[in-house]
């Protein structure tokens, strides 16, 4: 295949799924934030065993709320067992101290011992800070992903690695966005954890140009043609990557509760993200700007000699 001949339609991909995460999140008023950023209420029960936290989110479910709204947390085990319940604040104390009471009295059918600890609102001041938190942590790993590949290889791999790390990144809030899913800590780890997985196989293919660049000639093959070369010699090791880590990832998915759901799936959309830019973006963004930059120098160089001869 001839992945730099095509690049303009492969970047295309992501793009157009930007493009639709912009009209779908303007046309349905936004993202879809979770009680992380829009703020919420927080109880806390005290179980005194170890328990099925379904158990705990049908009690509340139960009381009207959406299976979406509610996040349970398991705290402790056996005596000390907490569920830490977070779900939309009604604005209402009387409507919450219903929810209170009737929650701890169907919760009690199964723990007889259950009881609600404690109750408070969670601002949307936590939310915002926790975006801001990974913004800055993602802008502090890409700034030093592109210092350490510019030290071990070159700016060129540096600059290209790092765009495709965007790219993996605003493809998944695109995602989420059209899929309408919450958008909540879970997510914000999730991304985290791709902006460091993804890079892998970038580097392995990266790595493989730099050993092909140092026995090929720029006589024998463009940059770009050594990109697509190096692709293919790590093809097989890329895919079987990705589909291993994907079977574990999708069984999460498909096994878990609702809690690692939401944070499985993103991860999904990531992993493939990333695996589309490290194969179809990434090498031949570098390619293509490899030969631009020669053929610059080569052109710089010949005007120096024309300027010496006349």
């Amino acid at each position: 295949m001839k992945f730099s001949k095509n690049f303009k339609f492969t970047v295309l991909v992501p793009a157009l799924i930007v493009l639709a995460g912009i009209v779908v999140g303007i046309a349905c008023g936004g993202m879809n934030l979770g009680i992380d950023f829009t703020g919420g209420t927080m109880m806390t029960i005290d179980i005194g065993q170890d328990f099925d936290s379904s158990i705990v989110r049908s009690a509340f479910v139960g009381q009207g709320f959406s299976d979406k709204d509610i996040s349970v947390t398991v705290s402790g085990s056996g005596a000390e067992a907490q569920a830490l319940v977070r779900f939309p604040d009604t604005n209402d104390a009387d409507k919450e101290n219903e929810i209170r009471a009737n929650v701890e009295q169907e919760i009690k059918k199964t723990y007889a011992d259950a009881a609600v600890a404690s109750t408070e609102r969670v601002g949307a001041v936590a939310g915002r800070e926790l975006v801001l938190s990974a913004f800055t942590s993602v802008l502090i790993a890409c700034a030093l992903m592109l210092v350490y590949i510019w030290f071990r290889f070159e700016l060129h791999f540096g600059v290209t690695a790092v765009a495709a790390l965007i790219i993996d990144v605003t493809v998944m809030i695109s995602m989420v966005t059209i899929l309408r899913l919450q958008i909540n800590s879970s997510f914000i780890a999730a991304v985290l954890t791709i902006v460091g997985y993804a890079i892998n196989d970038t580097i392995v293919i990266f790595d493989r140009i730099r050993e092909n660049n140092r026995i090929i000639s720029r006589k024998e093959m463009t940059r770009a043609e050594l990109a697509d070369k190096s692709v293919k010699d790590t093809l097989p090791r890329t895919i079987n990557t990705t589909i291993t880590t994907l079977f574990t990832i999708v069984t999460l998915y498909v096994l878990g509760v609702n809690s690692i759901k939401e944070f499985a799936l993103p991860i999904i959309i990531g992993l493939l993200a990333g695996n589309y830019t490290s194969i179809f973006i990434a090498p031949s963004l570098w390619g293509l700007w490899q030969d631009r930059t020669d053929a610059a120098k080569a052109a710089a160089k010949s005007g120096k000699a024309k300027a010496k001869k006349a």
